[in-house]
């Protein structure tokens, strides 16, 4: 006598043999799937797209040099990366976190170890990170409130952005104090020359404009005075000049750099990040619908019960 298989037929007739508990344990899965879908809360994901430009577009060297290389635009793979790791960093969780006081929402202790950890894990799960095939990412947060999760995911992208653009911006800033340290002792290095040649002159009675860094420029010309030591005073004059005017202009130099970093300092310059759609309210919860889990449940008690009822009629049948 043929056993009962799992081919098609032997189904069937494990199903009109049966057909009463498949039913009711399909319906009772349906049912089950339907309340604990009513039970659950709905979750709601936040999602924006944003670009990154090539962080060196602001740079000093790309923005007064008239003969530079034409450069792209848009950021590279390393700068992706980058914005890739920034965003799920603790520097910018923890802001996030502290902007958006999602601790005091999600009913966690942030003064302890335990609740600061526990807001990471949600936080962390919550958040999704992904680029694209077009260079761009796509950043998305799913809360069970469809305002905040577009909140979240918005203010995650700002705060990237300020971290990512701050890098850059204080470099330049580094570079500008740097610059303006030297540039206040080469100013006391002048006025202290300057009070130098001042005393030279009035002890040497020479007034005439002597510097050799000047090409010998002279508005008149060098007579004798009558002084014992006017040629020393000469010599001495032509040194102290000469160095006082090499430094002026290194001083003009180091202002025009100074001016050149300070470009784009500014918190409203120079954003690296360029949001293409910022997250907006999500009408429609995560996941599959309210009916399609039903049907789901209802599918599944259907398949497994059918499973077991068409083992155990073959179970049986062995048996005889």
């Amino acid at each position: 006598m043929a056993t009962p298989g799992f081919n098609l037929p032997d189904l069937i007739i494990t199903v009109r043999k049966h057909r009463n508990l498949i039913l009711i344990i399909s319906f009772a899965s349906a049912v089950a799937a339907a309340i604990f879908y009513l039970a659950s809360p709905r979750k709601y994901e936040g999602r924006t797209e944003f670009l990154i430009r090539n962080p060196l577009f602001g740079d000093r060297s790309n923005l007064y040099n008239s003969d530079q290389k034409i450069f792209d635009y848009f950021a590279d793979e390393d700068d992706v990366n980058r914005i890739l790791l920034l965003a799920e960093s603790d520097i910018v969780r923890k802001q996030v976190i502290q902007n958006m006081r999602l601790d005091y929402i999600y009913k966690l202790d942030g003064s302890t170890r335990k609740g600061q950890l526990a807001m990471e894990r949600k936080y962390n799960k919550s958040l999704n990170v992904t680029r694209t095939e077009f260079k761009d990412v796509v950043l998305t947060y799913v809360d069970i409130d469809p305002e905040r999760a577009a909140a979240v995911a918005n203010e995650i992208v700002r705060v990237v952005d300020e971290v990512y653009s701050g890098f850059y911006k204080d470099t330049r800033k580094y570079m500008y104090e740097s610059i303006g340290d030297k540039t206040r002792e080469e100013d006391s290095s002048i006025a202290a020359l300057t009070d130098t040649l001042i005393n030279l002159r009035n002890r040497y009675g020479i007034y005439d404009i002597i510097s050799p860094a000047r090409n010998n420029l002279m508005l008149s010309s060098l007579k004798e005075n009558g002084h014992k030591d006017f040629g020393r005073g000469v010599e001495e004059i032509q040194n102290i000049e000469s160095m006082k005017d090499q430094l002026v202009y290194d001083r003009a130099k180091n202002k025009t750099l100074q001016n050149q970093y300070s470009t784009g300092s500014k918190p409203d310059q120079m954003h690296v990040i360029k949001v293409v759609t910022p997250a907006k309210n999500p009408l429609d919860a995560k996941g599959i619908g309210g009916m399609l889990t039903v049907l789901v449940g209802a599918f599944l008690g259907f398949f497994f019960t059918t499973m077991i009822m068409s083992l155990s009629d073959h179970y049986l049948v062995k048996k005889k």
